[in-house]
C-alpha cells in the first residue's frame, strides 16, 4: 500500500526534521515525503538539507510555493504527491508508529475520502465555558457529535466511543484522497496561521460527497503545539472573526435564520473578550475583537458578493 506523506511547513526546522524521522519510523513508510515550503524561507531549506544528509535513499522532495499560508501550503503539497493515497501532517505532530497503517486499512475499510484520530490530551472543557460558547453558537464540546453550526463556528467531539462519520474534521493529521484536490482547494482566503481551512475544506466534502469522513478515537496523536510562527493576541482576534464569517458566508449565509445566528455568535465574542480582557488585564484583546466585529459590519456589502479582500489586506501584508 503506498502513499505520499504531505507536510505543509514555514519558519519550523526542528519541527520538521522531528516529523520526517517520525514518518520514516513508520511500520508502513511513505514512499515519498512531498515538504511543502514557502519561497525565501532559508530555515526550511536548510532544515531539508539537514533531512537529505540523513536519509540520502529515502524519497524527500521540497516544493515551494510563493504565497505564504496554510491553504496555500497544503494545496501545493497535494498537488505535487505523486500517490493516490496522502497523509498529510502538521510539522508540530507526533504519531505512533503503527497510525499510518491502521489508518489508511480503515480509510480504505470504509470507502472514505477523509479520515483523522483523536489528540490524545484533547480534554472536556469547563462546563460553564462549554455552556457560554453553546448559547453564543460558537465553538463547543460535545462526547459524540461534531457537526458545523450555522454561524460557522462548530461542535467538536473530544470523547467518542467508536468511530464517527462527522460534518468536518480537524487537520492536524489527515489520511485522504488526493483526488478531492481535482474538486476542491483550501481556501487561499485564509492566510497565514492555520484556523478553519480544514473546517471549511472538509465540509465542503461533506456537502459535495456525502458522509465520506471519518474520525476514529482508535487512532490516536499528539499535537506538540510549537510555539514557533504564533501570531500577536491582535492579529489572531482578527483571523478567528474573519474566518468564522468567511465559513458562515460559504455554507450558510442564504439559510432561514442563519444571519441572527451569525451576529449573535459575534455578541458572544465581544463579550467573551471582554472576559478574557479583565481576566488578563490585557485591554488589547477586547479592542481587537471588537475593531473585527466592526470590520465584518461595516463590509457587509462586499461580504454579502463573496468579497473578502478589505477584510484581509492588512492581515495579507
Amino acid at each position: 500500500m503506498k502513499y505520499s506523506a504531505v507536510i505543509p511547513t514555514y519558519k519550523r526546522g526542528n519541527e520538521l526534521k522531528r516529523c520526517v524521522v517520525n514518518l520514516i519510523n513508520q511500520t508502513l513508510k511513505p514512499s515519498e515525503i512531498v515538504i511543502s515550503g514557502v519561497e525565501g524561507d532559508i530555515e526550511t531549506y536548510e532544515a531539508f538539507e539537514n533531512i537529505k544528509k540523513m536519509y540520502p535513499d529515502a524519497n524527500i522532495r521540497l516544493v515551494l510555493t510563493r504565497i505564504r499560508g496554510i491553504s496555500a501550503g497544503r494545496n501545493n503539497g497535494l498537488l505535487n504527491a505523486t500517490n493516490d493515497l496522502i497523509l498529510m501532517i502538521d510539522d508540530d505532530v507526533e504519531l505512533p508508529a503503527d497510525f499510518a497503517e491502521k489508518g489508511l486499512k480503515k480509510l480504505l475499510h470504509y470507502d472514505a475520502l477523509i479520515l483523522t484520530g483523536i489528540d490524545r490530551d484533547l480534554k472536556e472543557p469547563p462546563k460553564i465555558q462549554n455552556f457560554f460558547r453553546k448559547l453564543f453558537f460558537f465553538d463547543y464540546y460535545d462526547e459524540n457529535r461534531q457537526i458545523v453550526l450555522p454561524s460557522g463556528a462548530k461542535v467538536i467531539a473530544y470523547r467518542p466511543t467508536s468511530d464517527l462519520r462527522p460534518e468536518y474534521l480537524g487537520s492536524h493529521v489527515w489520511i485522504m484522497k488526493r483526488e478531492l484536490i481535482n474538486y476542491l482547494r483550501f481556501d487561499e482566503t485564509m492566510i497565514t496561521y492555520s484556523h478553519r481551512e480544514d473546517q471549511d475544506f472538509s465540509y465542503s466534502v461533506y456537502k459535495k460527497f456525502g458522509p465520506r469522513l471519518v474520525l476514529s478515537p482508535d487512532l490516536k496523536f499528539k499535537h506538540l503545539h510549537s510555539p514557533s510562527g504564533r501570531l500577536s493576541q491582535g492579529v489572531m482576534s482578527h483571523i478567528v472573526i474573519y474566518n468564522l464569517m468567511l465559513n458562515f458566508r460559504k455554507h450558510f449565509f442564504n439559510k432561514e435564520g442563519a444571519k441572527a445566528i451569525f451576529m449573535w455568535s459575534l455578541v458572544g465574542l465581544v463579550i467573551r473578550s471582554l472576559h478574557q480582557s479583565i481576566k488578563m488585564r490585557n485591554i488589547t484583546i477586547f479592542v481587537e475583537n471588537f475593531k473585527a466585529v466592526v470590520s465584518v459590519i461595516n463590509n457587509w456589502n462586499l461580504i454579502k458578493h463573496l468579497k473578502f479582500f478589505r477584510l484581509y489586506e492588512k492581515l495579507n501584508r
